[in-house]
């Protein structure tokens, strides 16, 4: 993966780069356009952006257009924290930034590196709830979004329902009501997506995928894959990815759902 960082001085580029060796190539700008035709041309799959540029340029609206015109590229807003820019920091999570990680207190390399992977997890999060809204009703959508978004977990049913503020039976009856699969199946299903994501990447093995998402073997992900869509992670690889696995949830979905209204 290619990081695209406008980070200006000496030490945060050293840090941004000793933070992601081995996990990914820093590319870094000098303008604030150098960011955008970055995005534009989808070479880089994460976007790094300091409050100002070298020359002391607020890059917000650089963010701002980043986040309208390439959503899927995840934005980090890595900044010093001060009285004076603690402004700053609300119109840059207006503006749609994905995480924050602040100089000098938290650019650790484990908090960057999940920051980075926090950001592009919310931002694969959002492009397949966005597939997936119309065969879902509304209220089973923020259970989909928060699977997603934390699909490197092995979530329980009552883990999800705490985070949502509600009874596990309220999930249950929820998606039961929608003639939808069960809510552990919906994780499990989140899960696979994050899987086929990672799997899109052709240095990754499926050890490592396995091990990223903490599942207790390769063997254990192979199982649930070849149980859920009926393929290996290497035909998931083939086939698109996330699309292949979208396209095997989308079908699962239209077919519980003729298979419960016909029973009821």
């Amino acid at each position: 993966m290619i990081v695209g960082a406008l980070v200006w001085d000496p030490a945060s580029k050293a840090r941004l780069q000793d933070a992601l060796r081995g996990q990914a190539s820093v590319r870094f700008c000098e303008r604030q356009a150098e960011l955008v035709t970055l995005a534009e041309n989808d070479l880089a799959g994460v976007i790094v952006v300091d409050m100002r540029d070298r020359e002391g340029a607020s890059t917000l609206a650089t963010v701002r257009h980043i986040r309208e015109a390439y959503p899927s590229v995840p934005v980090v807003l890595y900044c010093a924290i001060s009285p004076e820019t603690s402004r700053d920091v609300l119109a840059f999570a207006r503006a749609g930034v994905n995480d924050l990680v602040l100089r000098d207190v938290d650019d650790l390399r484990f908090t960057l590196r999940t920051a980075l992977a926090t950001a592009t997890d919310h931002c694969s999060a959002r492009f397949i709830v966005e597939e997936l809204e119309a065969l879902v009703p509304a209220n089973v959508v923020p259970m989909l979004r928060y699977c997603l978004e934390n699909g490197r977990r092995a979530l329980t049913v009552e883990e999800v329902a705490a985070a949502l503020y509600v009874h596990r039976k309220t999930l249950v009856d929820r998606l039961g009501s929608a003639h939808l699969p069960t809510p552990s199946a919906l994780i499990s299903w989140c899960r696979l997506l994050t899987a086929a994501r990672l799997l899109e990447d052709p240095g990754r093995s499926v050890e490592q995928v396995a091990l990223l998402l903490d599942f207790p073997s390769g063997t254990a992900m192979r199982n649930m894959m070849k149980r859920y869509t009926g393929l290996r992670p290497g035909e998931i690889r083939e086939n698109g990815g996330v699309r292949c696995v979208l396209h095997a949830l989308k079908r699962t979905l239209t077919d519980v759902s003729e298979e419960r209204r016909a029973a009821s």
